[in-house]
């Protein structure tokens, strides 16, 4: 809970006040003059000139402010711990009926304080505890309208700043999708694979078939893929045993592949193509020969798959980006709060992803 609603810091509260101060500015003018109106009408301002009366309307509205600056920010975190325990549309009445005994509470209180401090109470019925109910009465309205103006501003501005958030997402979403779409299509992997093919035609028909085959299921994989934010484990193993195939065809025994993945975990989830962006980092990044062989391991544990290949870098001028690795934390982002993570230790590279429960 504490972190939906928040930790009450400098930081935090300059950020509160710094969203909300036009708003209150606004409120207070409204709200003072309209009780300085109400007065009027019943005669407390008949002396006044307009001079005057505005001089009021301006004092009373910076004091109002003031007064809001203080009462804005409990009402900012009575809102949000509703919107935590009583959320609109599942809980709205009780959720009005408790705003509304909290705030008629905190106000009579308030005016009681207020009331003992300047007048005092006396112990018989008179004007002044008349005035007692009164003032919480204005005050308890005065209130409401205010946090129900603060309720609706904040609705407006999460709104508005999750439909902002939509569209970066749809266009994060997108970006992601082509990427993906890109290093799947990639030409120097194409050009290989047809090499590849064109070679085995000529010697081994049968395992030019088997490569045809593999290969149409990992483009098939893709195009099938690509619009979704999440496939199951046992679809992502499949395709990358087939991305393997073509793989090794190419490096022989020089690329080695074990897997030992519980069944349980098979039905779990990631996004699409994780295992072959790290598959495709560790053979572009490290020496593939039959002197220095790539191992790359493949074990599910405690709904996480671990992936491991020794360490042994290609010599090269050109430092790697890194923009696989952002890619796949990109897509965990957005499609949950896990994240993966990338270890380099002990002459291994090790990436691990959640698997995830739908």
């Amino acid at each position: 809970m504490d972190g939906q609603i928040g930790k009450i810091t400098f930081k935090h509260l300059h950020e509160t006040y710094k969203n909300i101060v036009g708003f209150l500015v606004f409120v207070a003018i409204v709200l003072q003059t309209g009780i300085i109106f109400q007065n009027h009408m019943l005669g407390s301002y008949d002396h006044y000139t307009a001079g005057e009366l505005l001089t009021v309307i301006v004092s009373r509205s910076a004091t109002g402010f003031v007064s809001s600056l203080i009462v804005a920010l409990p009402f900012i975190y009575l809102i949000k711990f509703l919107n935590l325990f009583f959320p609109w549309g599942k809980r709205t009445i009780a959720r009005i009926s408790a705003e509304v005994i909290v705030v008629v509470t905190i106000s009579f209180l308030t005016t009681m304080v207020v009331f003992l401090l300047v007048e005092g109470i006396v112990t018989d019925i008179s004007e002044e505890n008349l005035s007692l109910l009164k003032g919480s009465l204005t005050y308890s309205v005065t209130n409401l309208i205010f946090i129900a103006a603060l309720e609706g501003y904040m609705f407006y501005r999460d709104h508005k700043r999750a439909k902002l958030e939509e569209a970066m997402l749809r266009d994060e979403i997108a970006s992601i999708k082509l990427n993906i779409l890109k290093s799947q299509i990639n030409q120097h992997f194409m050009f290989n694979s047809l090499n590849v093919l064109s070679g085995l035609l000529k010697r081994d028909p049968e395992k030019a078939l088997l490569f045809i085959e593999e290969f149409s299921n990992i483009y098939r994989y893709v195009l099938e893929s690509i619009e979704q934010s999440l496939t199951s484990l046992d679809k992502e193993v499949g395709f990358i045993r087939s991305y393997l195939y073509l793989q090794q065809i190419r490096y022989g025994n020089s690329l080695k592949y074990t897997e030992n993945i519980s069944e349980n975990h098979l039905s779990l989830s990631l996004p699409p193509l994780s295992l072959q962006v790290i598959f495709e980092n560790a053979i572009k990044h490290n020496i593939v020969n039959e002197d220095h062989p790539l191992l790359i391991e493949v074990v599910s544990h405690n709904d996480e798959l671990i992936i491991k290949n020794n360490f042994q870098p290609k010599i090269s001028k050109f430092a790697s980006t890194g923009l696989g690795q952002k890619n796949i934390q990109r897509r965990y982002k957005i499609i949950c709060e896990k994240s993966p993570e990338f270890i380099m230790e002990n002459g291994y590279y090790t990436a691990i992803l959640p698997l995830i429960k739908i």
